[in-house]
């Protein structure tokens, strides 16, 4: 008996101490929690699995920094290799893993790949004065000729003296060289004006026997009425000419003419290469814009100045030939270079106002549609209704609407000429004054119309002159889409375009295939700046939501393999075809760098809405099925049944059909007429900064 209780106690004490040390270091350890993996939480916590991983690395870090060996770390067990052979081997397969890189078909998504361009401080380039120093003094054609004098003599002996001549030529050379034109160019077109003329011994291209030629008054006309082109006519004036008062003061005198020449030569020079091309460089406005304008050489500008036989009809032939730009430049007209600043009607906030409402406001609603020339003024038609009757006013049109301009009760003429005023500014035209069609009517007021007109005169000149006969065309401030065939919008709906931060960009493209059920691969920029916190809590985010993460060479992986807290990329991660799909049913590929193009979206109540900018960059696309239709010249029988297997099916296009992403605050609407948007992105803004940039450089 004793012997047991002995060995007893003895047991006891033996594992008193190893229980003590056991609890002790158990303490010190975080106990592990199962991770919720059906939880929706995003946010990073605590709790998680994963983080507990984090910090259970960390203490084992800065238990390799003490030289200690956690004998209780279950991670590793008794006979594991040393912590910092474990830890090189981690660092250089995760060094490996990083290096590669993602080699999908296409870095494509609904979101574009960059996250958010930097508009830039526009800078323009400074001209150069149009003058050479090193111009010599040209040769003679023949031995002996005539000097200035009257004296024959030997071109050999007296070179240096000799003068051309015809003195207007002889004084284009001298203004040339001793720089007296007072006007300036770019280099290149400095190089080319000097070279044309020295090829023709500086005879002028304006004049002809002292006095303008018919050619030099048909030029000067075009710089004259630049402003009926959206261009501003301070930029082509002829010094010479205002102080002579006009060209009609110009005088006999040789260095007048040769000063007129000079000057009119650079101004249409300059105009040139506007009219083609527009003031301003769009790719220096922001990275938006990738776009490739028209440029004329000023060589084959200069040539077409000197050889055509009506340069001012050349002039005019560089200028857009879009119905869109006849429609701006007539309304330019219309309005006048001195449009008349007015003081705007002011609609008051309230209640809406629909058909048959009774309020204060209704009569300044009606006095803000008459501003805009959407009804009719009661003494305009009072005047008209006199021209054609004797009759008195009583039962006339114009004492109808003189009863309703004294009515607050909102007529059918009202809720009319307020349809047309939302369409015109791209809104639903339901005829009712709410917030968004008050704040419409109200906000044109920092608006003028001539310098809005002439905004998009220039993005116009961006574009390439030849769209295609058949094109794409997506107008992203009015978010609609047209298929444009021959002149003619043969079809169009609506599109959802870019977030303000995520603007979609201004160029074009050749669209090569239709994709049914696509994939979708999430770009890098997002993975980093909208999911990357989300995994980090949940390796299996990605996988747990039907999308598959991939390594460089295309082969599905374990969210589990990836370091996602030390992430630089190099994983692909898309969403498989179906109803979830962030592409929808179909996408329309142009491929290009920025990763945009125009697709389905399973997320269809948003076309409702007036203003549709929620996109990452790329274009949603209101009816996707039909547009297909119109693309590939498929059934809508066939369509369905492809996208019902399910698969992902690309088709590539027999031909290439153009895309032309743009950007315009004006442009017409489906009647011919002019319809104005509200600038979305601001770009209106930074144009016409670039502009009076260039403007002041010219000047």
């Amino acid at each position: 008996m004793l012997n047991r209780l002995s060995a007893v106690l003895l047991a006891s004490c033996l594992a008193l101490p190893v229980m003590t040390v056991s609890a002790s270091a158990e303490s010190r350890l975080i106990q592990p929690k199962k991770f919720n993996f059906n939880s929706g939480s995003s946010s990073r916590s605590d709790d998680s699995f994963w983080s507990q991983r984090q910090k259970r690395t960390r203490q084992r870090e800065r238990a390799r920094e003490r030289e200690e060996f956690n004998f209780l770390d279950r991670t590793r067990g008794f006979f594991s290799r040393s912590n910092d052979f474990f830890d090189r081997q981690v660092r250089y397969r995760n060094s490996r893993r990083f290096r590669e890189r993602v080699r999908l078909s296409d870095n494509d998504g609904p979101d574009a790949a960059s996250t958010g361009e930097k508009y830039h401080n526009y800078k323009a380039l400074r001209p150069v004065a149009l003058a050479d120093k090193s111009l010599k003094q040209p040769q003679p054609k023949g031995v002996v000729f005539a000097s200035a004098s009257g004296t024959v003599v030997d071109a050999n002996d007296y070179v240096d003296v000799v003068q051309l001549p015809d003195p207007v030529a002889q004084a284009i050379f001298t203004t040339l060289k001793q720089n007296e034109a007072g006007v300036s160019l770019s280099k290149s077109q400095v190089k080319a004006l000097i070279k044309a003329y020295s090829e023709r011994e500086y005879e002028p291209l304006w004049v002809t026997d002292n006095k303008p030629s018919s050619n030099a008054r048909a030029v000067f006309k075009v710089l004259a009425n630049s402003d009926q082109e959206g261009l501003d006519p301070n930029l082509y004036q002829l010094p010479s000419l205002t102080a002579a008062g006009g060209i009609d003061g110009l005088t006999s005198d040789a260095v007048a003419l040769a000063k007129f020449d000079v000057q009119l030569s650079a101004m249409a020079l300059r105009y040139s290469d506007h009219a083609s091309s527009g003031l301003v460089t769009p790719n220096k406005i922001s990275g938006y814009h990738d776009l490739k304008p028209p440029k004329i050489a000023a060589k084959d500008a200069v040539a077409s100045l000197v050889n055509h036989p009506a340069p001012q009809d050349w002039l005019m032939s560089l200028h857009p030939k879009l119905p869109a730009y006849a429609a701006m430049k007539a309304e330019l007209i219309k309005l006048g270079a001195g449009e008349r600043e007015i003081e705007q009607i002011v609609v008051p906030a309230g209640p809406l106002l629909k058909l048959g409402v009774e309020d204060d406001r209704v009569p300044i609603l009606r006095q803000r549609l008459k501003q805009l020339k959407l009804l009719k003024n009661k003494d305009e038609v009072a005047l008209s209704d006199n021209q054609a009757s004797d009759a008195p006013l009583f039962g006339s049109e114009g004492a109808v609407l003189a009863a309703e301009n004294a009515s607050e009760t909102m007529t059918e003429s009202d809720v009319k000429a307020l349809r047309a005023f939302q369409k015109s500014v791209g809104l639903s035209p339901d005829g009712i004054a709410g917030k968004r069609t008050i704040n419409a009517l109200n906000g044109k007021k920092a608006v003028k119309r001539t310098v809005q007109l002439a905004l998009n005169m220039e993005r116009l000149r961006w574009l390439p002159r030849n769209l295609g006969s058949r094109y794409v065309l997506v107008n992203q401030p009015a978010y609609k889409m047209q298929i444009i065939n021959k002149g003619e919008t043969e079809w169009s709906t609506r599109v959802i375009v870019g977030k303000p931060s995520n603007q979609t960009y201004f160029f074009s493209d050749q669209m090569s295939r239709v994709e049914f059920n696509p994939y979708w691969g999430i770009p890098q920029s997002i993975i980093k700046g909208e999911y990357l916190r989300r995994v980090q809590d949940n390796p299996s985010y990605f996988e747990q939501r039907g999308y598959e993460v991939l390594n460089s060479r295309g082969q599905r992986i374990s969210g589990w393999d990836v370091d996602w807290w030390n992430y630089r990329g190099g994983i692909g991660v898309r969403q498989k075809p179906g109803p979830k799909n962030a592409l929808g049913e179909v996408k329309f590929m142009f491929p290009n760098k920025h990763a945009i193009y125009l697709h389905d979206t399973p997320k269809r109540s948003l076309f409702k809405n007036d203003r549709r900018a929620y996109s990452h960059g790329c274009v949603r696309v209101q009816n996707p099925r039909e547009l297909a239709t119109q693309i590939l010249g498929w059934s809508q029988n066939k369509i369905a049944s492809t996208i019902a297997t399910r698969k992902n099916t690309p088709v590539q296009l027999k031909q290439k059909l153009p895309v032309h992403l743009t950007y315009f605050t004006a442009w017409t609407d489906d009647t011919g007429g002019l319809a104005y948007y509200d600038d979305v992105y601001k770009r209106d803004t930074y144009l016409a900064r670039a502009l009076n940039a260039e403007k002041s450089a010219l000047r």
